[in-house]
């Protein structure tokens, strides 16, 4: 992969623990699962319990005005707030970003809750409904918010996948770098809670809480900042029996690259059929701490390996020691990274 020249510069984020990176850190240091809330659908009510972990309101100083902002989603409020963040976190002026900046955006489900909204006024009545909620509805109005909010003069795109998609974000923002394209890329993947999301991840398991957020990582082949020094994978499966076979290999991989205490960012939600497999395949590591952002914050789908990135990098700072970031995947691949202070 073309990562292994990469430092993450600058972090942001937005989560069920607050609008900061280090609000995020310090409620998964501290390991204790945020309180859920029910999550009501449009219509009839279920008869079975769906939950979710929500970020709270937006604190004054997080309130960002732009008409590009006027009637966007909070997916798009908490993306601009965690680029923010990662861009004053590397030392810019967030009102002044560098030029070259690429902007690349990751996501699953996306921007849920304008779709639902506007379908929901089709089955209604379709001759009313809204044409201004429309363009809000797809996958890529993140992402053009971001780059009009920050004035972007380099490259911008949305990548769609799994949890862990943002490896290969990670490997495209590094060829972007490495080319010329950018001279350096803001890498964001953030999601939305609504009823669907919440409902869907219930039948998984009827325990996995979804939750929702925005994870910014300002990547640079300069400057200071916890390197991207190695990626394991993709290790590609096609059921959960051959997940589970490779990821003691994924794990003796990965402990080939680390030398000495480590610390381990996990894909842990806390629940033991999900988690016996991974537990299992990093239990012999050379670990001084272990860090489950899931199980304090609940299933952020597509913002999921970026809050475990930003949560990494963090911890590479504050530590001083490498960290693993174990991101097994729920669908056909499997990946490690190694963040090297």
């Amino acid at each position: 992969m073309n990562t292994g020249h990469l430092r993450i510069r600058g972090v942001g984020a937005v989560s069920a623990a607050g609008w900061t990176a280090a609000a995020m850190h310090q409620a998964v240091l501290e390991g204790k699962p945020i309180p859920a809330v029910k999550c009501p659908r449009f219509e009839k009510e279920r008869n079975w319990s769906s939950e979710a972990r929500p970020a709270p309101a937006a604190p004054p100083e997080k309130i960002t005005r732009h008409p590009r902002l006027r009637r966007s989603s909070a997916i798009t409020r908490y993306s601009v707030s965690a680029a923010l963040e990662a861009l004053k976190d590397a030392g810019y002026d967030p009102a002044a970003p560098p030029p070259g900046l690429g902007v690349l955006f990751v996501m699953m489900n996306g921007c849920v809750a304008y779709t639902g909204r506007f379908y929901h006024e089709v089955l209604q009545n379709p001759a009313q409904a809204s044409p201004l909620i429309f363009p809000e509805t797809v996958f890529n109005a993140p992402a053009s918010h971001v780059a009009s909010y920050l004035g972007i003069d380099g490259a911008v795109s949305t990548l769609l996948g799994s949890p862990n998609s943002i490896v290969e974000a990670l490997d495209t923002a590094g060829f972007w770098i490495s080319s010329g394209i950018v001279e350096e890329c803001l890498l964001i993947a953030a999601e939305e809670c609504d009823w669907l999301s919440t409902e869907g991840l219930s039948y998984y398991h009827p325990k996995l809480i979804a939750s929702e957020g925005a994870g910014a990582l300002l990547l640079s082949a300069k400057g200071d900042g916890p390197r991207v020094s190695e990626v394991i994978g993709p290790m590609s499966y096609l059921s959960w029996q051959e997940r589970c076979e490779l990821l003691p290999e994924l794990a003796a991989q990965t402990y080939r690259c680390v030398q000495g205490k480590a610390v381990l960012v996990n894909d842990r939600t806390g629940i033991s059929k999900l988690d016996r497999a991974e537990a299992a395949a990093w239990s012999g590591g050379p670990w001084d701490s272990v860090l489950s952002p899931k199980y304090v914050l609940g299933e952020s789908m597509g913002a999921g390996g970026a809050l475990q990135l930003v949560v990494g990098a963090m911890a590479a700072r504050q530590t001083g020691q490498p960290v693993v970031v174990s991101m097994p995947g729920t669908n056909t691949a499997a990946y490690a990274c190694v963040l090297t202070p």
